[in-house]
């Protein structure tokens, strides 16, 4: 039976975009690879640069430093080099800088005085 480590990733951008990543591998000697770190240190950076809504999404993405290449792509791509399998659990990222809220309706012109108000 393979054993599953846990890896967990972190980066931070000017301290306003902050990203976990968590990954799953086989051993623990993988997660100090030249292979791997620089994978985790990629697809942390891409997760900054864009906001992929989920997971699914994330992993079909092009790469942010090569867009014809796909995470997923990425992935396997560390897999060969450290031999063993590699895939991303989950993410998170957060934003300091809200999204600009989007109008529900278009804004009303100002209420007007009725004639003969004091």
């Amino acid at each position: 039976m393979t054993q599953c480590v846990r890896y967990i990733k972190s980066h931070s951008h000017g301290g306003r975009i902050g990203v976990l990543v968590e990954f799953a591998l086989e051993s623990e000697h993988a997660t100090r690879m030249d292979p791997f770190q620089q994978l985790a240190g990629d697809v942390a950076l891409h997760l900054v640069a864009c906001t992929p809504p989920g997971l699914a999404e994330l992993l079909q993405q092009g790469f942010v430093k090569n867009p014809s290449c796909s995470i997923a792509e990425r992935i396997e791509q560390a897999s060969r080099a450290v031999r063993e399998r590699i895939s991303i659990v989950r993410f998170v990222r957060w934003d300091t800088k809200p999204a600009p809220a989007e109008p529900t309706h278009p804004p009303r012109a100002p209420a007007s005085r009725a004639s003969g108000a004091a």
